[in-house]
């Protein structure tokens, strides 16, 4: 039981080799979790940071045989937590990014597949600079009657599987699906219509869906990544699995370290979108029910947003209300650290984030006692099996 890292191909997922790494940090996300007042959803990542891995872990013996072994980019590391029956539950999978060597080992970090895709363009291979003799861009890409994450779907395999050199081991498992949504991106602005930036303006957008991708083992010797959304109907990510529970008591529980922040409200979202001077679109978010409250008003706070890749103002109030949402009312967000591997507590590759936990507390000064039913939005640790849980940022008990 405990972490196993093993290299891969990054285009394939093959595994070539295990690898011990006996340094490295890692973080799952869902969305963003900041207590941030300017926060947008944004989607899920899967990172690993500070790997640094002695020349006499790597398996191979000779320069040519680690260089080719640690390739950046065309190598990925997956890091999966072993379970008491020896199966492997991959948790991130990321291509190895730029290394530094020393005579004694090499460090470097890992590129997370969203991040990869933030390097690929939605364009249409030998349309761009080919629309007239001139050299424009004439051609753009366009969906319509689909969910937004077949959208994301459709996206992903055009800047992965339809691009020389461009495949990746995803599964695009909502192709097709019908909805009520359509996009059209313009091949010209290239500098907006990355994967990673399309994904991440159709979940900031009102009622957009999670966006994630979860590794797991196809088989005995390739790693896959599941493309998990949101439905537009529940843009959560659903619950897969039975709801599990942690608990934390002064000095005891299975939840240790449990921290609670809170933050104040905010009433006004003034947003701005593409144009310039007069011509800029705009739109304000507002909920001003705190401040009009006849007993006990709260102070009006507001905030300002640039989103200039906005050109069509339904889109534009989309986002400010999406950004408003998030932020209008007193909030608290709560942070506590498991052991992994208790048998009384969770596993990686048994929980993920954007699933549902129960923390029952006990005696804690703010949270009243009982069962707290709470949306898990990141996990991040290091070698060792401790972890720590940010739960999403819900209503101040004292006020909901």
């Amino acid at each position: 039981m405990g972490w196993r890292c093993l290299v891969c191909d990054t285009m394939t997922g093959q595994v070539v080799a295990p690898i011990d790494i006996p340094s490295l940090r890692w973080t799952l996300t869902v969305s963003d979790c900041s207590m941030s007042t300017t926060r947008d959803k944004g989607t899920g990542e899967g990172e690993a940071t500070g790997l640094q891995v002695p020349w006499s872990a790597v398996p191979a013996t000779d320069a040519y045989g680690r260089s080719r072994m640690l390739a950046s980019y065309r190598r990925a590391i997956a890091l999966a937590w072993e379970h008491r029956d020896g199966t492997l539950s991959p948790v991130v999978f990321g291509a190895i990014g730029s290394r530094t060597d020393t005579w004694d080992d090499t460090s470097f970090d890992l590129v997370s597949p969203l991040s990869l895709l933030g390097s690929r363009v939605l364009v249409r291979e030998g349309a761009f600079g080919h629309g007239d003799p001139a050299g424009t861009t004439q051609d753009g890409m366009s969906y319509a009657g689909l969910s937004r994450r077949a959208i994301a779907c459709a996206v992903g395999q055009a800047c992965t599987d339809y691009k020389p050199g461009g495949a990746l081991p995803i599964d695009w498992q909502y192709q097709g699906e019908a909805g009520g949504h359509s996009a059209s991106y313009p091949g010209h602005d290239v500098a907006n219509n990355t994967c990673k930036g399309i994904w991440t303006a159709l979940a900031n957008s009102d009622g957009g869906p999670d966006i994630q991708l979860r590794p797991y083992m196809a088989d005995e010797s390739h790693v896959r990544l599941l493309m998990c959304a949101g439905s537009d109907g529940a843009p959560y990510l659903g619950q897969d699995s039975p709801v599990r529970t942690i608990a934390a008591f002064r000095g005891g529980g299975t939840a240790q370290d449990v921290r609670v922040a809170f933050a104040a409200p905010t009433m006004r979202v003034y947003a701005t979108g593409a144009g310039s001077d007069e011509a800029q679109l705009c739109s304000l978010a507002e909920d001003l029910s705190l401040c009009n409250d006849p007993y006990d008003p709260w102070p009006l706070v507001e905030q300002s947003c640039a989103l200039s890749d906005d050109e069509d103002a339904g889109t534009l109030a989309g986002h400010a209300r999406a950004r408003l949402e998030s932020v209008r009312a007193p909030m608290a967000q709560v942070q506590c650290t498991v052991r992994l591997g208790d048998p009384a507590g969770i596993s990686p590759g048994d929980v993920w984030p954007g699933q549902m936990l129960d923390l029952v507390t006990e005696g804690f000064p703010t949270l009243p006692d009982g069962a707290h039913r709470m949306r898990l939005m990141q996990m991040e640790g290091d070698e060792s099996e401790d972890c720590t849980l940010t739960f999403d940022v819900v209503a101040d008990p004292a006020y909901a």
